[in-house]
């Protein structure tokens, strides 16, 4: 099934994308999912991306409902938030290791989830848990 993009005829609201119960962005790492849109939101934190997801419709095991994610990641931010970018389309964020360091990278939903991706994910995760004690 290809996914086209919307058209937006009568200027609907891209704030009803965001309506929505909030998730981590570790819900979407290693999974196909398709980004239907994405804004920059001031938050108590600073600025942040609010990048919102539906299920793959061509995974079938896809049960989760659309929802959506903050992120800070400057790849992402860059990625979503570009003027150029059209929603929806598919894709995977993987964690990719600079050194002793974690950060997001955007994939082609085709890309094979390896066992460095796991590897790499749990890293991710150890070292969020260890930043936030």
């Amino acid at each position: 099934m290809e996914i086209e993009d919307f058209v937006d005829e009568e200027g609907g609201n891209q704030a009803d994308l965001f309506c929505c119960e909030f998730t981590s962005i570790d819900v979407v790492i290693n999974k196909v999912k398709v980004f239907t849109g994405a804004i920059n939101k001031s938050t108590e934190n600073g600025d942040r991306c609010l990048v919102a997801y539906a299920p793959d419709s061509n995974n079938p095991n896809d049960m989760e409902p659309a929802s959506a994610f903050f992120t800070e990641s400057k790849k992402l931010k860059e990625l979503f938030l570009n003027p150029n970018r059209k929603f929806p389309f598919r894709g995977v964020i993987k964690v990719v290791r600079y050194g002793e360091n974690a950060g997001f990278k955007m994939f082609s939903p085709s890309s094979p989830i390896t066992r460095d991706d796991e590897d790499n994910l749990r890293f991710y995760q150890r070292c969020k848990f260890k930043k936030n004690r």
